[in-house]
């Protein structure tokens, strides 16, 4: 195909996707595998071949969804995934432009006539005739549509190996596609005599120059993990400041340490932000809050779970040491002293040791009649509930992981991974020189994807220890870690790159997107599978 039958069936397939409403949780993102699932069954080659052709319903899932499988016949049981997600973020941030999100050629005059003044880049972006807008036009349906154009190709080809489609929902959520897709893979991959060489996930990034960030094969993807910390102070009357501590101040003090600090950043991944903090004191005293939660986004290229549990146990140590230094100082300004606290930092695996010890088999009370499935807010709940049990007084705080961990992700030394990475080499080079278009090759995808569930390669000891201080894990959390590494499957991330996903001035750049990217994709198959 040359560049631009690409181009233009890309483009055609993108439209079409983004017009079929999939907002992650809604009606929409269940109804979207079906229509999926139609639209490939027009296909000849599905036409004739229906049982290559599956939906199926995600695990451990509160909510109806299904991900979508879809094999193109080799003639070996070589197989190359291609794989991407189908749920977009809402489009509140629209605003008055919200009935035309999901019609890009109807958003685009109006979108460009609202932000011509208030956003120029964006302004001219769309003016140029170069960046198509519109909810997932970016993130991330032009890179299922880019894999799709790449199937069809294949189904009309005489291929040396097999093209594994797969389209999975709630990436923006918890991933309940892709660790459903993983756990399925296996009894897949037997069923149809598969095995699995390589896989490419499709997901979007974005670049804010000339494209250079965006067009990349990303060899990895950053780790995830979401350590909380739960609070107790000793609480005092608000005219007796210095008889005791706040919970809230103990908590201040940290993220005042954390906070977008270098210092505590994993290499070249973006230091630490606070995403969540409360007292969750639901009526009105004078008395300082007893307990506090905080919880913070922390990504990761090297480290695992049990190197930012030291890390962060280590920061709040320090964060209450300062706290306390901080009160005793201030009181000195009076001419007071305050009583001598030494505070103390345990672990979620620590303080569940202690209450057992004191509650004994009680403790199991803590995980019942919980009625949250959000892990954040379960762990602290958990967590406040164990601490009661355990006897634990203030100033204390309690470190633990509140949500889904997603591990880092990045091809190795084995022999599969050093020909993925030598293909997409080779020909991110010729594609570049023969389109006149630069494609590089960067070791992280800069955001949280499904590739963490295809990559993950971490120890049984880091495994273990994210799982004993995860209070939702195996509760409302569910997915096995150990299975990626069984699989032993390669994986890189090639996909479209624009500007804004999430914003309302989302738009893809499609001269790379839809003319270069599938002709990219393609070739890499094509020399994975011969």
């Amino acid at each position: 195909m040359t560049r631009s039958e690409w181009f233009s069936r890309v483009r055609e397939l993108t439209l079409r996707l983004v017009a079929w409403e999939s907002v992650s949780g809604t009606e929409g993102e269940r109804e979207f595998a079906f229509r999926l699932h139609d639209l490939l069954r027009g296909l000849p080659y599905f036409a004739t071949h229906p049982e290559y052709l599956q939906l199926r319903r995600t695990q451990d899932d509160p909510l109806e969804r299904y991900t979508l499988f879809a094999l193109v016949r080799g003639k070996s049981p070589r197989t190359v995934i291609l794989t991407g997600h189908y749920d977009v973020v809402s489009v509140d941030n629209y605003g008055l432009l919200k009935e035309w999100a999901f019609d890009p050629e109807e958003l685009l005059p109006n979108l460009l006539e609202e932000i011509r003044t208030s956003n120029p880049q964006a302004a001219q972006d769309l003016a140029s005739g170069d960046f198509l807008p519109g909810r997932a036009a970016l993130d991330m349906k032009s890179g299922l549509a880019a894999g799709i154009a790449v199937l069809e190709r294949f189904a009309t080809s005489e291929p040396a190996g097999n093209l594994l489609f797969i389209a999975v929902p709630d990436e923006e959520h918890s991933s309940h596609g892709m660790r459903s897709a993983v756990q399925q893979l296996p009894e897949l991959l037997g069923a149809w005599g598969l095995e699995a060489e390589a896989a490419i996930n499709l997901d979007a990034h974005v670049d804010t120059g000339d494209g250079s960030e965006g067009q990349n094969v990303f060899l990895g993807s950053v780790g995830k993990l979401l350590p909380t910390v739960f609070f107790l102070g000793s609480p005092t009357h608000a005219g007796d400041p210095f008889s005791g501590v706040g919970a809230n101040f103990l908590a201040a003090e940290l993220i005042r340490l954390l906070e977008a600090n270098p210092d505590f950043a994993d290499a070249e991944a973006p230091p630490p932000v606070n995403l969540r903090q409360g007292d969750f004191k639901d009526y009105y005293d004078v008395t300082t809050p007893h307990t506090a939660f905080a919880a913070f986004n922390l990504l990761t290229h090297t480290w695992g779970p049990r190197e930012v549990l030291e890390r962060v146990v280590a920061a709040t140590h320090q964060a209450l040491e300062s706290a306390l230094e901080t009160l005793r100082a201030r009181a000195a300004r009076r001419g007071l002293r305050v009583p001598e606290q030494r505070p103390m930092v345990l672990t979620f695996a620590k303080l569940e040791r202690w209450a057992r010890e004191k509650a004994g088999r009680a403790v199991q009370e803590a995980y019942q009649g919980l009625k949250t499935a959000d892990p954040l807010e379960f762990s602290r709940q958990v967590t406040e509930r164990l601490v009661r049990q355990a006897r634990l007084e203030g100033p204390a705080a309690v470190v633990g992981f509140g949500s889904l961990y997603y591990p880092r992700a990045r091809l190795g030394e084995s022999p599969g991974e050093k020909r993925l990475l030598e293909i997409v080499s080779r020909q991110a080079t010729q594609v570049s020189q023969e389109f006149g278009t630069p494609i590089g090759l960067r070791p992280f995808f800069p955001g949280i994807s499904d590739m963490s569930f295809l990559g993950c390669r971490d120890t049984k000891a880091a495994l273990e220890a994210m799982a004993a201080n995860t209070p939702a894990f195996g509760k409302i959390l569910h997915f096995d870690y150990r299975l990626p590494a069984r699989l032993a499957i390669p994986v890189v991330n090639l996909g479209p790159w624009g500007r804004d996903y999430h914003q309302r001035t989302e738009r893809v750049h499609m001269p790379y997107s839809f003319g270069v990217l599938p002709e990219l994709l393609w070739r890499v198959c094509r020399d994975l599978l011969t």
